[in-house]
């Protein structure tokens, strides 16, 4: 039985959607399985744009996106060949801006409403005779249009439902486009991070191996230094005292004899001070715990330096309170602590001035020890402790001092102790006070 020339045209349109929903399947798996096809907003436009132009031969067809701006911009353009590509972006555009302005579809040449002049005029300047323009939304908003013109107005009364139809997974394809392009993005991103940290890696490798070699290298100059110059070193420092002590020298012998000695005694001085300082650098620094008197200590350190006041005419006054007692930590290490700062606090002290230590317990198991000199008040008393601040080797000597600090903190920081400057207390002078533990905080 034949059929009805109505239903003959319905099971045509539902073929052709069937048809066109077949394609549009075949877009999503492509997205899936083989993302690098459509993996732009524009490819994914050109796709839907090339299967309305083939099922229905449409002279014009334009998706249009909205930008970062907000407004709508295309995104993707198919021209027939017969057709200026230039006039139909011009009336594309006009219909887009329709469509954006309303967030409605708008159709013009396909109804018999009456046509505004604006839209006469603009199709009489080409051959277009009709034009449609349906939003794409999604989420309830307008996010962008698909926009068919043509000059045959049949050709788009039968595209109708297929341009409908594929409004909806044209957003789909849509999202799925950008969510591919963020994770890519992602991806590049990731990699470009692994390259750079491989690539520092490799730098860190190279600069961690370059002073491995360094720091060799100088552990061998110190151990050869110390070997090399402490035996030649020991000689002349036990022949100079020979020499005054037993011998009848002349006066010029006597002060060059003496020179010979303080200048050795600077030399060994400051040959221990590096050894110290780079074994404490190394880690190869061990602490040696017992208990021993506070009073005692203070007292053999205050007659090591001794001598040094002498020479600078400065009087040390030491202050031990009777609760001090004693205390458990490494005598030897508190000793060096103590003999840098004393010498430090001699050494800032004008001629006939003062040196103060007075040593008490703050807590039963906290010592502190405070050393006051009156010297010129600090600049900045929180850089004493700077390599920065020390001064390099010239000609008047290289300030020992402040390398016995560098040792004494680092010390101190051993000892689970802390160091504390005060300048302000009184009108001259520094004060540094030692706040060590009475016994050991780490087991």
């Amino acid at each position: 039985m034949d059929k009805s020339p109505v239903e003959g045209e319905g099971a045509a349109v539902s073929d052709e959607l069937t048809a066109l929903g077949a394609e549009v399947v075949d877009i999503f798996y492509t997205q899936v399985f083989a993302p690098g096809e459509y993996e732009t907003e524009a490819t994914v436009c050109a796709a839907f744009s090339e299967i309305l132009l083939r099922h229905w031969n449409l002279c014009c067809l334009i998706t249009y996106l909205r930008g970062e701006d907000g407004r709508l911009r295309e995104s993707a353009i198919h021209t027939h060949p017969h057709m200026d590509e230039t006039d139909g972006r011009r009336v594309g555009q006009w219909l887009a801006n329709v469509v954006e302005a309303s967030g409605r579809e708008y159709r013009v040449g396909l109804d018999e409403e009456a046509v505004a002049e604006e839209v006469r005029a603009l199709f009489a300047q080409t051959d277009i005779r009709a034009g449609i323009a349906l939003p794409i939304t999604a989420r309830g908003s307008v996010i962008g249009a698909i926009v068919a013109i043509s000059s045959h107005p049949e050709r788009l009364r039968a595209a109708d439902r297929g341009l409908r139809f594929i409004a909806a997974p044209i957003v789909i394809a849509l999202g799925n486009a950008r969510r591919a392009a963020a994770m890519k993005e992602q991806r590049e991103q990731i990699e470009q991070l692994v390259a750079e940290l491989r690539a520092r890696s490799s730098a860190l490798e190279e600069a961690n191996c370059e002073l491995q070699r360094v720091a060799r290298y100088r552990s061998l100059f110190l151990a050869r230094m110390s070997h090399e110059l402490r035996t030649p070193l020991t000689a002349i420092l036990g022949f100079s005292e020979i020499l005054l002590e037993h011998e009848n020298l002349t006066g010029p012998q006597q002060r060059y004899c003496e020179k010979i000695q303080t200048s050795g005694l600077k030399l060994q001085s400051s040959l221990k001070q590096l050894v110290d300082l780079s074994r404490l650098e190394a880690g190869q620094t061990e602490l040696f715990l017992h208990e021993f008197s506070v009073r005692e200590m203070l007292r053999e350190t205050c007659g090591a330096v001794g001598r040094l006041a002498q020479k600078k005419d400065v009087k040390l006054d030491c202050t031990t309170a009777p609760e001090c007692g004693t205390i458990v930590s490494d005598e030897g290490k508190l000793r060096q602590v103590l003999y840098n700062f004393f010498a430090h606090a001699i050494g800032r002290s004008p001629e006939g001035a003062t040196v103060t230590i007075n040593a008490f317990k703050r807590t039963s198991a906290e010592l502190c020890i405070e050393i006051h000199d009156e010297g010129e008040p600090l600049q900045d008393a929180a850089h004493v402790f700077d390599d920065s601040e020390m001064d390099a080797p010239n000609e008047s000597g290289t300030n020992l001092n402040e390398l016995g600090l560098d040792i004494a903190q680092r010390i101190v920081a051993m000892l689970d102790g802390r160091i504390v400057l005060d300048d302000a207390a009184a009108p001259h002078g520094l004060t540094v006070r030692l706040e060590l533990p009475a016994y050991p905080t780490k087991e």
